[in-house]
């Protein structure tokens, strides 16, 4: 994610609700009017960068981390330092300190960081990462004397200059907490992030499997390998189709049924969890947290890369990622990223296809304004099996024996399912002055969606092996436009400095969504016949919803010496007009509004120690009528968290733990008296604790490590479901994943990797009358760079990795007792060759 530490001087900034939601079309004229016409007196020239004369000045920066040096340098003189996270993550500075130049004393804070930078503007400065250097063993080398004469031996250091493999995989900074770049050990909340390199290294296919070793998330929810939802759950919450998602700032939408907007993990270059209510930042929000997405972006670092893969059930997969800069001075960059898929799955019958791809082009004319273009497209021709299987042969005895793993319970003459999304982005950054950053965000997305299936009836028959089955359709197409408009600034107020940052977004979706239900004949589930007559389906329900949100926030980050203080406030408006062509009484308008906090306090002791307190609310609309007719209040959302955070000086590493009480109130439950209806009277209570380390024990030893327990129960006035557990939520989750780097010897080049993921027993209907068993599963990866035998071969990379390598059965969840539970995926052993030059 690109980084940018601004300059900090006094400047006072006049906003308005209406001045946030603003176009900027006008704006991006009055910038380039107000850009174009700088006067430089004597210049230097630098390259192609003309260069005003530095003056020397005093400097006071202590030892620290980089970040925060960079932080200081900036405020004091003016340049505008850009960089990716990953390029400065974990580097401490040395500080500087004496009357120096603003070029040397930046030189200084970077001296032994192997870090370096160049101009790329007269007031601006990119830094990157030079390659690593390796020094071997002393070597002999015959040199000659002045008389040519040979003279003996000379032993020298040779340096190799190399780049690590394993880079990155100790996350050290996150901008998704607070919508700025920030140090995580300065960050008073609870964030998971998961890299590009992690990501690569496991070779996540989807965003579950990429969120496996994370503590207080749950991926494995829903059956399989399936691509269709990103079932996921944070802190024993989850929406419709998972945890709410965001992708560069910006919501992804969910259509009312079975459209969502989704993105291929080979797309992104990080994600990051937040855990707790998001609101403030995100507005209308899950309670548990969110899943803040980064794509990649373009880059001034070239970028060549292209695999092929190729694994169990015929999965196939080819991938490619381009970029770097279009002109020599780096004014344009570009980068493209696309994927394809095609995969048999474990339920026979079954398919999934994939199509992806994400260009995207960053204009910066000066160093002032950067903006970015991008576009996406993704089609799903195939979405594989998302249905489940009776409880009597998978989780219950069955006197016929066991269902097999994989059963597939519709028919393939007749499932459909076909998704298919676009969307335009562009981002915008002016900085408006030394110490003030204007920043614009906006998506237009288009989703359509078909599909049609056979679907289960959960219970087998009185002979435990007939299953009662119906057929179900739906189209759905939604629009969504979004907005949102950003000023940050940096301040002082005597010793305390501030980073504020103050916006607003507008969101809008248009939803319709037509649903179909038929009758389907019954399958015999351990000799099942496909291929029978299936008559038309019938339409039950056609809907037009049209959602409309507002919001406006603003926060200050506090800094005084070691303690940072975080206080933030929104508030949201949001209007829902649904329409029902079918039935007249389902038409209804729903207007809400709520005002959400959040506040924190960190100390970040010397010694890499920082303890936290943090508060955080969330709201959320319920798009829903009670039997009276009446629209639903909004859900609450409140937490309190207490956490420790843990970033050492010796090595690399970083550790989190985390204690937290959040509760959600107004939470729909069924009318006790009509039962087809929903009362809202209840409410689930989720308490925890929450443990993770990311650190490199050696040079060459990566280890990932997360353990969860979390006390999740609904409340008084849940009716019989008080003091039960929700369904699909495990008590207790531990993973830990290493991976080891063959650096040295005969086997230099390779690099094996090992994980272990245990989940609890989740509950199937809200009793202990059903229970899931809980389960072990082991994961394993290989790797090998070709070039160790081969230098020619320098960028090419063998790599084989196994999900579930001990075949383990098991089940993650289940939907509820009259629907069936979800079988979990099989082995799968997936071979990848990558070429990166």
């Amino acid at each position: 994610m690109p980084c940018v530490l601004l300059p900090c001087r006094h400047n006072r900034i006049r906003l308005s609700r209406s001045s946030l939601l603003t176009g900027t079309s006008a704006l991006l004229f009055v910038m380039w009017a107000a850009t174009g016409h700088h006067a430089v007196a004597a210049p230097l020239v630098e390259g192609n960068v003309a260069v005003p004369p530095s003056q020397a000045q005093p400097f006071s920066i202590p030892a620290q981390p980089l970040a925060r040096a960079l932080a200081a340098f900036g405020a004091q003189t003016g340049l505008q330092i850009a960089f990716d996270s990953a390029t400065i993550a974990g580097a401490r500075s040395g500080g500087v300190s004496g009357q120096m130049t603003a070029e040397q004393a930046l030189a200084n804070l970077l001296a032994g960081t192997g870090i370096s930078y160049h101009r790329t503007g007269t007031h601006s400065v990119s830094l990157f990462r030079a390659p690593a250097a390796i020094t071997l063993d002393p070597v002999r080398v015959e040199g000659q004397g002045n008389g040519g004469g040979r003279k003996g031996w000379k032993e020298e250091q040779i340096a190799v200059y190399a780049t690590s493999g394993r880079a990155g995989l100790v996350p050290k900074n996150s901008s998704a907490a607070t919508k700025t770049d920030t140090p995580l050990i300065e960050t008073p909340e609870s964030v998971s992030v998961v890299t590009r390199a992690q990501l690569d290294q496991q070779n996540a296919r989807t965003i579950a499997e990429a969120l496996r070793y994370n503590a207080g998330v749950s991926g494995d929810v829903a059956s399989g390998y399936t691509t269709r939802f990103d079932m996921v759950e944070i802190r024993g919450f989850q929406g419709a189709a998972g945890a709410d998602e965001f992708v560069d700032n910006l919501r992804l939408f969910n259509g009312a049924y079975y459209a969502t907007q989704q993105i291929d993990p080979y797309l992104l270059d990080q994600i990051d969890i937040l855990k707790g209510p998001p609101s403030v930042l995100y507005g209308q929000s899950n309670p548990g947290g969110a899943i803040v997405l980064t794509t990649k972006q373009p880059t001034a670092t070239p970028v060549h890369s292209i695999s092929v893969e190729g694994g169990t059930y015929g999965y196939v997969r080819g991938t490619a990622d381009f970029g770097g800069r279009i002109d020599r001075d780096g004014k344009w960059l570009y980068r493209v990223a696309a994927t394809a898929t095609t995969s048999g799955t474990q339920d026979e019958h079954t398919r999934n296809e994939r199509f992806g791809v994400l260009p995207s082009l960053t204009w910066t004319p000066n160093d002032r304004l950067t903006m970015t273009l991008s576009a996406f497209w993704q089609r799903d021709p195939r979405g594989g099996n998302f249905d489940t299987a009776p409880l009597q042969g998978t989780i219950l005895p069955n006197p016929n024996g066991k269902i097999s793993d994989h059963f597939y319970p519709g028919d393939p003459n007749f499932e459909t399912y076909k998704r298919t999304q676009t969307a335009v982005n562009y981002r915008l950054s002016y900085r408006i002055a030394p110490n003030w950053t204007f920043k614009s965000f906006a998506r237009y997305a288009n989703v359509g969606a078909f599909f049609q299936q056979v679907s289960s009836g959960g219970m087998l028959d009185d002979d435990n092996r007939t299953l009662e089955r119906a057929a179900y359709g739906s189209e759905e197409h939604f629009d969504t436009i979004t907005v949102e408009e950003q000023i940050l600034g940096h301040f002082r107020t005597g010793p305390v400095k501030h980073n504020v940052i103050i916006g607003g977004n507008w969101q809008n979706i248009r939803d319709s969504a037509n649903l179909y239900y038929g009758d389907a004949p019954s399958l015999d589930v351990f000799a099942p016949t496909y291929g029978q007559s299936i008559g038309k389906l019938d339409l039950y329900e056609a809907q037009s919803i049209t959602t409309n949100q507002e919001g406006i926030y603003g926060e200050d980050q506090m800094t005084w010496g070691h303690l940072h203080v975080q206080g933030g406030v929104r508030h949201d408006w949001s209007t829902i007009d649904t329409r029902d062509q079918t039935d007249s009484g389902g038409s209804f308008n729903q207007s809400d509004q709520a005002t959400t906090w959040r506040g924190g306090i960190l100390y970040a002791f010397p010694i890499g120690l920082s303890p936290y307190f943090h508060y955080a609310e969330s709201f959320q609309p319920a798009n829903n009528l009670s039997f009276n007719g009446t629209p639903f209040k909004p859900t609450r959302g409140r937490q309190f968290e207490v956490g420790l955070k843990y970033q050492p000086h010796g090595f690399n590493g970083f550790f989190t733990a985390a204690l937290y009480d959040l509760k959600q109130s107004n939470v729909l439950v069924t009318d006790p008296v009509h039962i087809d209806f929903y009362t809202q009277t209840g409410g689930i209570r989720s308490r925890g604790i929450e443990l993770e380390a990311h650190v490199d024990l050696t040079r060459n030893l990566n280890i990932i490590a997360a353990y969860t327990y979390q006390d999740v129960a609904y409340t008084r006035g849940s009716g019989d479901l008080t003091g039960e557990r929700p369904i699909a939520v495990p008590k207790q989750t531990f993973s830990v994943w290493g991976h080891y780097d063959l650096r040295n010897g005969p086997l230099r080049g390779l690099g094996f990797g090992a994980g272990v993921r245990y989940n609890g027993n989740t509950l199937v209907d809200n009793t202990l009358e059903y229970v899931t068993p809980s389960y072990v599963l082991v994961d394993a990866q290989a790797q090998y760079s070709l070039d160790a035998i081969a230098p020619r071969m320098k960028g090419m990379l063998f790599q084989v990795t196994a999900q579930n390598l001990l075949n383990q059965r098991y089940y993650p969840s289940c939907a509820g007792a009259d629907t069936g539970c979800y079988i979990g995926a099989n082995r799968n052993v997936i071979g990848k060759v990558t070429y990166s030059w």
